[in-house]
């Protein structure tokens, strides 16, 4: 409206002054039909010279309206483009800024030889600080972070936020791999410090991913996907690091991704899945409980750990269908043997969100036809960390419909007294690591204290891993409720496992 205002205001004062002064003019010469080229100049210099003026004015601020309106849309145009490439929140460029920029280093690296290098970064633990402070909060972190990387960089270099908390880092002319490596360590120093949000002092280090020009690598998508394999392999070796690229990475990536093609087809036909089942004894040698776990065979690599194939269906984000397949299966072996207990492991994945857990879960060991109170849910301390409200929930949930909670790898994690106490849990599972010292007497005081405490808040305690008659020993003597390790019996089909349990029958007999 604006824009049509100014430039129809002038339009319509011309033509007002043009039509008064042609109608002016049409009444003057027909009243003077007689009247000579002389008589009607100066009959009509009176009129026609104040307008000629205003019609020069007028058009002169037509001309300024028209240009003012050409500077608007040039800026609106520019302000356009510069949200388009752009990050709303952090005011960094975004992906596909990056990717324009990473392209014509590329082309001037294939001209000229001039090097560069891309740099993905990923804030660690970011996830719980929106869980415990709030998106809100997590915003003002992403915006202080975002300062200081573009503070590392020089002006030629591009840094872009890539989405959540990962940013991407194009370093322009770089003359050897130990400008990247020092690039890297200012960022890993400089993100260290802590950030003030609300009354808090969080430290969020990062881990950094980095590749550098090479013919091998083709348009801006290579790099990225380059510096993200760089990254994944910082992270799995620990965090606050930085990790450069190689043709190793890029092999292990692929078979990544093909696992991860190839876990979704099994999911949806059933091919190469299965559950095996590891028995759990108490003191006197009897069975009283199970636990599931989950089994994949590749047709082409063979036997997949589960907790790298676990660790695919939490990021590729199909953890709920494996999680439901394997505890269908569990449900359909307690159904068989009703009376022992069966141990499920639970995904920190599954307790995200505002989802009912409880009633999932109910309705699944429901419809296979089992109690609630048969099935035991085995969740990590890293759970209990994440959203310690939303948590507590979620357990008191699980627990009053009737599913016994189970506190996984005890030993490894924080364990934390304050934990044991806030969240109400069945039993207490002691990992393998808990106790190792060589020394019998010193590995029974551990173990005791550890059970004497879980005694003491009304947990069962299962100790795991036991694969030698003196880890039996110290558990039991340490007051361990059962154990579990392949000192008994390795994870077994559920065929396996009954002709386990007549085995069992038969030497008691």
């Amino acid at each position: 409206m604006a824009y049509r205002w100014k430039l129809l205001s002038p339009m319509v004062s011309a033509a007002i002054v043009l039509i008064v002064v042609t109608n002016y003019l049409i009444l003057h010469i027909a009243g003077r039909p007689d009247a000579s080229a002389s008589e009607l100049a100066w009959l009509l210099l009176p009129i026609a010279l104040p307008t000629t003026i205003v019609v020069i004015l007028v058009m002169s601020s037509l001309y300024h309206a028209l240009q003012e309106v050409i500077g608007e849309l040039e800026r609106g145009r520019l302000d356009a483009l510069s949200q388009a490439q752009h990050d709303p929140l952090t005011g960094l460029a975004n992906k596909r800024l990056l990717q324009q920029r990473v392209d014509q280093a590329i082309s001037r690296f294939n001209r000229g030889r001039e090097k560069f290098a891309v740099l993905m970064l990923d804030l660690d633990d970011f996830k719980r600080v929106n869980d415990l402070l709030g998106h809100q909060s997590g915003d003002e972190l992403l915006r202080e972070a975002a300062a200081r990387l573009a503070s590392l960089v020089r002006d030629t270099d591009t840094v872009a936020r890539f989405g959540g908390d990962e940013f991407l880092i194009l370093q322009s002319t770089v003359d050897r791999p130990t400008d990247v490596r020092r690039l890297c360590a200012r960022i890993n120093e400089d993100m260290q410090r802590a950030y003030r949000v609300g009354d808090r002092d969080v430290r969020l280090p990062v881990t950094i991913g980095a590749v550098l020009a090479n013919d091998d690598l083709g348009d801006a998508a290579d790099y990225v996907r380059a510096a993200d394999m760089a990254l994944y392999a910082a992270k799995a070796g620990g965090k606050n690091c930085s990790r450069f690229f190689s043709q190793e990475m890029d092999a292990l990536l692929q078979r990544r991704d093909r696992l991860e093609t190839d876990l979704k087809l099994a999911l949806a036909t059933g091919e190469g899945l299965n559950v095996h089942f590891q028995p759990q004894l108490a003191a006197d040698g009897k069975v009283v409980g199970a636990e599931a776990l989950f089994r994949w065979t590749h047709s082409e690599f063979g036997d997949i750990a589960a907790v790298e194939a676990i660790a695919i269906a939490e990021e590729c984000r199909f953890i709920d269908i494996l999680a439901e397949r394997v505890l269908r299966d569990a449900a359909r072996f307690a159904r068989s043997w009703p009376s022992l207990s069966v141990a499920v492991n639970m995904s920190p994945a599954q307790f995200t969100g505002s989802r009912d857990l409880a009633a999932e879960l109910g309705r699944i060991v429901s419809e296979e036809g089992v109690s609630p109170s048969q099935i035991e849910l085995e969740i990590t301390e890293r759970l209990l960390v994440t959203d310690e409200d939303d948590c507590e929930k979620q357990i008191a949930s699980l627990r009053n419909l009737g599913f016994r909670v189970a506190l996984d790898d005890f030993g490894t994690g924080y364990s934390s007294l304050n934990y044991l106490r806030r969240f109400k849990v069945d039993r207490l599972k002691l990992d393998r690591t808990f106790a190792l010292n060589a020394e019998i007497n010193e590995s029974v005081a551990i173990v005791r204290a550890a059970v004497g405490l879980a005694h003491s808040l009304g947990l069962d305690v299962i100790a795991e891993g036991i694969e030698t008659k003196l880890q039996e020993r110290v558990a039991f003597e340490a007051g361990c409720d059962a154990v579990q390790g392949n000192f008994y019996a390795a994870p077994m089909t559920a065929t396996a496992f009954a002709a386990f349990l007549d085995s069992q029958d038969s030497a008691a007999a």
